[in-house]
């Protein structure tokens, strides 16, 4: 598998608001897609010369929770932080004996404190031999000060560790620049299948997760998969599924020995009552395929080196980078990006246009400047690539959804 690394400056973005809203319109969903190369995170961050409020916590204090085959580990086990603030938790993720390798890791937190976020970098993957993210969990001026316990959740395969952490939030005790925390009823939901390319007679595994704006597991959500061949039949639909507590879910599909060859998809829907409904798809090859089937193995906000930057200052170079794979035929693709403030308001975009072989990876980075008057709180980045642009009738193959803060 070869990687292509490159960087490009926001003057390439080329596209309107209008034109992506016009995209838009086609009822694409937000969606993170499970990451198959890791990405390690940093553990401060720093802007100019003023380091951002994080732990001083010793990062070898270290909260384990095992199972028969995965060992996971977070630290610090204990971490404070005045409100408006963030704290910062590094995630370590081994195999144990006869471990599947190629098995996707969905992180989730549960007890989040009031109007806080839980970001993890990246927050989906493979243990190959390890895993590593880092969970960001970012308050608000109005979090109340309390002591809470967090629970890190790993979901893999149908089963579920998990390991706590303490966070002390303290009130704020000078003055913070106001930052927004969503509480929008939004799902966010994420599909994906357990391999890229399969042969006749394989079992298709497809496997997602459905989280809310703040970070955390919706449970119960009602979910439904549909996978349509190459020539567009309907290979299987199920709409009786329903997320476990981790917010995760499954369904199977059989290929018959003799299965059309070629790019399937899979297109998932997720409702929950009181929440807007989202949507995800996913592609994946049987055999060989005369048409793209990309995925987008991870999107990330980071700085020029591609390092993961979950929060970020004001005037501040952001980089969003988009790992994409490509499993199916040669094409010139079309990578997309859109950035929208703590408000829901649209406040960047951009594209790259890109050849993409089959057999390929690779990791597109679009940067863009804050401004110092820009809106404090969590952005969310959009993520997409499509065969060409859509104004000369290209479709979206892929999509991929992400966080990061805006602090003082």
């Amino acid at each position: 598998m070869s990687l292509r690394f490159r960087a490009s400056n926001i003057a390439i973005f080329l596209c309107t608001i209008a034109a992506f809203a016009a995209a838009q319109a086609g009822g694409i969903g937000p969606v993170v897609v499970s990451a198959d190369n890791t990405i390690s995170a940093s553990t401060t961050v720093s802007s100019g010369s003023t380091t951002l409020r994080t732990s001083t916590e010793s990062e070898n204090n270290v909260s384990t929770s095992t199972s028969a085959k995965f060992v996971l580990g977070v630290g610090p086990v204990s971490n404070s932080v005045s409100a408006g603030g963030f704290a910062k938790f590094n995630i370590r993720i081994e195999q144990g004996p006869n471990a599947d390798t190629s098995a996707v890791i969905y992180l989730v937190a549960r007890g989040v404190p009031p109007r806080s976020v839980a970001i993890f970098t990246p927050d989906a993957g493979v243990a190959d031999p390890e895993f590593n993210s880092t969970l960001t969990i970012v308050t608000s001026p109005n979090t109340p000060a309390d002591n809470y316990e967090v629970t890190v959740v790993a979901r893999v395969n149908g089963q579920e560790f998990s390991t706590q952490v303490a966070l002390e939030i303290t009130a704020t005790t000078g003055a913070t620049a106001i930052m927004t925390v969503s509480t929008a009823a939004n799902l966010f939901m994420t599909v994906t299948t357990d391999q890229t390319q399969y042969q006749p007679n394989a079992t298709v595994t497809v496997q997602g997760q459905v989280t809310d704006a703040t970070g955390s597991a919706i449970t119960n959500a009602a979910v439904s998969v549909q996978v349509d061949s190459p020539t567009g039949t309907q290979v299987l639909f199920e709409n009786n599924i329903q997320t476990d507590s981790a917010g995760t879910f499954q369904a199977q599909v059989v290929l018959p020995a003799s299965a059309t060859l070629g790019t399937y998809t899979v297109f998932a829907t997720a409702s929950q009552v009181g929440y807007l409904s989202t949507a995800a798809r996913a592609t994946f090859v049987a055999g060989a395929s005369t048409t793209p089937s990309v995925s987008i193995s991870a999107v990330y906000a980071g700085d020029s080196s591609g390092n993961p930057v979950p929060t970020v200052a004001a005037g501040q170079t952001v980089w969003i980078w988009v790992v994409v794979r490509n499993n199916g035929a040669t094409f010139q693709g079309v990578v997309w990006v859109q950035v929208h403030d703590p408000n829901g308001m649209p406040v960047q975009i951009g594209i790259h246009i890109e050849t993409l072989t089959s057999g390929e990876t690779i990791k597109d980075g679009l940067g863009f400047t804050l401004p110092n008057n820009a809106a404090h709180g969590v952005y969310r980045v959009d993520a997409l690539v499509s065969d060409k642009m859509i104004s000369q009738g290209g479709t979206f193959l892929a999509e991929a959804q992400t966080q990061f803060a805006l602090m003082d």
